[in-house]
């Protein structure tokens, strides 16, 4: 995610603009400009041009040199770099500190020397890193303690949810989220019965034979697809003949014609898959998928475990399958792209 750019300023022309240093860093490394110590006069006659100490147990606060306008609904938390705080045992007393989007001074370090020896700080040290985080300001409902609704923590304050065991809340939402995947994953079974694949089907006189309702008897490749939010869904999908081709029903399954053992080939098919049905809809809508959930009733195939991989680039966060349903080996694949992968046993 990204606010895209903010205005900085530099109050001195040396003063360092903060930048990342790695491809995948979040922090962007703030340098030491001056003293802001409350001691004024030391701040006039050294700012920084030679190096100044921190005893053990003292602290100093230092400008970085810079103003930044940050827009409404972000803020700037200021952390310790994990290397100071490691070798030096060198932190931020107000870890971590807040720039807030209305303030237009200078950016400043408290940094303490929680260690045994004088730590020197250079003028353009790293000495802090730079987090620009979103943020939600919430309106208040004044409501009478008795409107407050209950919680197994209670009034549980410091210490209540234990050093050892559980605590309060582990089991509980993981047995919520397990009853979410089998509601969802009875929708996914559902969607799967609208399925037109006739590999395996019974022919009798040219026609693939039917049961009362409407199901294809010997049907063997019946997969759904369903996209939730929360408790929305987003969006379902059956696998099917894709808009155009020949019906199977009609001049048979080609994957059986060409004699193409299950999981091989798999772009010889008439057919769209679950996943990539529900994908279709859904962004064919103009739905986001951003925080959503996919369920399937079997393990995607290698082409769709990279699409599902994919879909870490629009925000999907998790994929649920039906355990033991047409393995293809293929989770990992998803696993790796950062989505949480769970399996359902109905």
């Amino acid at each position: 995610m990204s606010i895209g750019a903010i205005k900085i300023a530099k109050l001195y022309p040396d003063a360092i603009i903060p930048k990342r240093k790695s491809d995948g860093a979040v922090g962007f490394d703030a340098c030491a400009h001056n003293i802001q110590s409350r001691d004024e006069e030391r701040r006039m006659t050294n700012n920084l041009e030679k190096p100044v100490t921190i005893d053990p147990s003292d602290a100093l606060l230092f400008g970085i040199g810079v103003v930044i306008e940050l827009p409404m609904g972000y803020e700037i938390q200021v952390r310790p770099r994990s290397g100071l705080a490691n070798i030096f045992d060198m932190e931020l007393s107000n870890s971590p500190g807040t720039v807030d989007p209305d303030f237009r001074g200078e950016v400043g370090i408290l940094l303490r020397n929680r260690g045994k020896k004088q730590f020197e700080v250079k003028k353009g040290m790293r000495i802090a890193q730079l987090i620009f985080s979103p943020v939600e300001i919430p309106a208040f409902l004044e409501v009478p303690l008795s409107k407050l609704s209950k919680t197994k923590r209670g009034e549980g304050g410091f210490g209540s949810t234990q050093l050892f065991g559980d605590g309060f809340g582990t089991i509980g939402y993981e047995l919520e989220i397990a009853r979410l995947d089998r509601h969802f994953m009875r929708m996914v079974i559902s969607a799967s019965e609208l399925s037109d694949c006739i590999r395996g089907c019974k022919f009798t006189d040219g026609k693939v034979e039917k049961d009362s309702e409407g199901r294809f008897i010997g049907q063997q490749r019946r997969f759904g697809c369903v996209i939730a939010r929360g408790l929305n869904v987003v969006s379902t999908g059956f696998n099917c003949q894709y808009p155009g081709a020949e019906k199977c029903a009609n001049v048979g399954c080609l994957r059986d014609a060409l004699k193409i053992p299950s999981g091989e080939q798999i772009e010889k098919c008439r057919a769209i898959h679950a996943e990539q049905m529900a994908i279709i809809l859904a962004t064919g809508s103009g739905i986001s998928i951003k925080g959503a959930t996919m369920y399937v009733n079997a393990e995607p195939c290698a082409f769709c475990a990279r699409m599902i991989a994919g879909l870490k680039l629009a925000g999907l966060e998790a994929l649920v399958i039906l355990k033991g349903q047409y393995p293809n080996n293929q989770l990992d694949l998803v696993r790796n792209a950062g989505i949480i992968v769970r399996e359902v046993i109905m």
